[in-house]
């Protein structure tokens, strides 16, 4: 029998909630609307600001993507943040992103286990200046906000969640991840264990 580690069950997450398709015809939803996205100025670090929690990004603080261009429309996607506090040891994880043709750039697939594994990542908006993005899953069960900087002006933040709720999301469900230890417990921040 195959044993799965941590940093696999982390890669596979999403796959396995979103039920491991890239078939979207069966959700009871309309596809989620996608930015158009310029690859080059969207490389780099984006600090994760807010998300609906799930298990394997659960109890993590200062989360951050760093998204590197692999050529031919693949992305390298590394996860990275501190389990339950900012003393401990930089938790990584690297999957690949292909985008979708015919997108704008705007879908990719997050791959796992050796591509043997693809879900659909939708970025539903990005800031004019590249400041800021949300992106989702078209089943709505997940959702991220990010930023540039590790913090995020409140009213920008607001009007991600109401895109995600003129999207068809429930946005009472998203927390904001704490990126400084200061916000670890503060109200609507995701609670550490």
């Amino acid at each position: 029998m195959m044993k799965l580690g941590r940093r696999t069950v982390l890669a596979a997450t999403p796959a396995l909630l979103a039920g491991c398709t890239l078939d979207t015809s069966s959700y009871p939803y309309p596809p989620l609307r996608h930015a158009s996205v310029d690859l080059g100025r969207f490389m780099g670090r984006w600090y994760i600001i807010g998300h609906i929690p799930y298990f394997a990004e659960r109890n993590y603080v200062g989360s951050y993507a760093v998204y590197t261009e692999r050529g031919a429309g693949a992305i390298d996607d590394q996860y990275n943040a501190y389990p339950k506090s900012f003393d401990a040891k930089l938790f990584q994880f690297t999957s690949i992103d292909h985008v979708e043709p015919g997108t704008d750039n705007g879908v990719w697939r997050v791959t796992a286990l050796g591509g043997s594994i693809g879900v659909p990542y939708v970025i539903m908006h990005i800031e004019p200046d590249y400041s800021a993005f949300m992106a989702g899953f078209p089943n709505r069960s997940l959702g991220w906000i990010f930023a540039r900087g590790k913090r995020m002006n409140p009213a920008v933040y607001r009007s991600m969640l109401e895109r995600f709720y003129h999207q068809g999301y429930d946005a009472r469900q998203f927390r904001l991840v704490a990126q400084f230890p200061s916000d670890i417990g503060k109200p609507g921040f995701e609670k550490v264990t």
